[in-house]
């Protein structure tokens, strides 16, 4: 059952988000896996995906009384036996000790999320000392448990096929703390509790989700593109947590000198929009030859995968908007917008299948039915990617045009535009990495401000 269900997780987080990952869990070994937990169901599944080793996690206890419960009892679970949930009996939390204690000494791979509930502030909550306290308790009976930080950084986490980032950090362990922790329990698990979050905070781009979150992935792709730095995942996130400090401070230092910098952002943006295009188009030089060679390539790929995302925008355009507009109703819940959106998704698929299996039975028979029952599934995942290389390649070849009739002082102007705010970025960085006190004053805004 296990195995299954670690399949399912895989397919869950491959087919719902184009996932990035950087290292993994430790492959042997007693490992206490640490993530944040922004996206509650869906954040175990990711995690479980990307580990590259089974995974044991720790559920509330409530999920145990509800549907779920055979596949968390299959997956292995261990349930938490929260004092804020009604009928709870917290004292049964020795059990889950217990339990945890017993998969550690075998070895296995354990993951909690430290903050105790999913939440969508954008950062770090303060933490539980449960982590600290299976840690220190495993450690003291002999059990060297690596304690593992997972970063799950969301680009847009309610989107279907939105981007995230999963970082898993350097394992670090607890014997220094582990006669401190025994002449003095609390002392001891508070001081695990703070290293743990600072191992967390390292692979977290923390930024207000309805102030900066937007402003952070954007300001993020202009660099990349006027800079051309690496797009490695890992460089991609401690770039961003630089930027996110960046804009924080700036704000708090020189609020008006922040709002020069937004606006004029935004008015690069409405010049970029206004000839639809995008920084990393500026910097294309494509000649005529080169591109009538990708045109004549892609179209003849395009006679298989034309028909191909045809067919999936029109065998099932249905369940797709069905799907968004029943879990519109948990747009203001936005950690549980994504796991409802799975959910009811996959409930439409299902409805939506079993019907088109039943019009194939009337019209062609069962065997027909079967047949396509079978091959829809497939249809479906293909005809996804068909439609996501298609829309890349029409917009590639529309962009392409685009430049050559915006004209070179345009062109030119907006590339200038775009370097102005991209050194502004580096004053930024050399202010934070440089200046370790809040009396420093911002940075110039000589240039053109980002």
């Amino acid at each position: 059952m296990q195995r299954i269900l670690l399949f399912c997780a895989r397919i869950v987080t491959w087919l719902f988000y184009r996932v990035d990952g950087v290292g993994a869990a430790p492959a042997t070994g007693p490992v206490l896996l640490l993530p944040n937990h922004p996206n509650a169901l869906l954040d175990p599944a990711v995690v479980w995906a990307c580990a590259g080793r089974d995974v044991r996690f720790l559920a509330k206890s409530t999920l145990f009384r509800t549907a779920f419960r055979p596949f968390l009892t299959g997956a292995g679970a261990i349930p938490v036996y929260r004092p804020v949930d009604p009928g709870v009996d917290p004292s049964r939390n020795n059990e889950m000790f217990a339990a945890v204690a017993a998969a550690l000494a075998a070895g296995e791979a354990v993951c909690l999320f430290p903050e105790g509930t999913s939440h969508s502030s954008g950062r770090l909550e303060p933490l539980r000392t449960g982590a600290a306290r299976i840690a220190l308790s495993a450690q003291a009976a002999g059990v060297a448990v690596s304690l593992v930080p997972v970063g799950l950084n969301f680009d847009r986490k309610t989107a279907f096929r939105s981007r995230a980032i999963v970082v898993f950090g350097q394992p670090f362990g607890c014997a220094d703390l582990v006669a401190a922790w025994r002449e003095d329990p609390a002392s001891g698990v508070r001081a695990l509790t703070d290293r743990i979050a600072r191992s967390m905070r390292l692979l977290l781009v923390e930024a207000d989700p309805d102030a900066d979150a937007a402003m952070v992935k954007r300001v993020d792709r202009l660099y990349a593109a006027a800079r051309g730095v690496s797009r490695d995942p890992a460089e991609r996130v401690a770039r961003r947590r630089v930027i996110a400090k960046g804009i924080e401070r700036l704000r708090a230092a020189d609020p008006a000198r922040y709002e020069a910098a937004a606006l004029e952002l935004r008015r690069y943006d409405q010049r970029l929009r206004r000839f639809g295009i995008r920084d990393r188009h500026l910097d294309w030089d494509v000649s005529t030859g080169a591109a009538a060679r990708f045109i004549a390539r892609e179209l003849l790929l395009a006679l298989v995968l034309g028909p191909l995302a045809i067919a999936g925008l029109v065998l099932f355009a249905a369940p797709y908007y069905a799907t968004d507009a029943f879990t519109r109703r948990f747009g203001r819940i936005p950690d549980v917008h994504a796991t409802a959106k799975l959910f009811v998704g996959a409930l439409c698929y299902v409805i939506w299948l079993l019907m088109l299996g039943a019009a194939m039975w009337w019209a062609a028979g069962a065997n027909a039915a079967l047949a396509g029952l079978a091959l829809l599934p497939l249809v479906a995942v293909l005809s996804l990617f068909a439609i996501e290389r298609e829309t890349a390649v029409f917009d590639a070849a529309r962009a392409w045009l685009v430049l050559r009739g915006v004209g070179d002082r345009t062109r030119a102007r907006l590339l200038r535009q775009r370097s102005e705010m991209a050194a502004l970025l580096d004053d930024i960085y050399r202010w934070i990495t440089e200046a370790k006190t809040s009396e420093t004053p911002a940075p110039s805004a000589a240039r053109t401000p980002c």
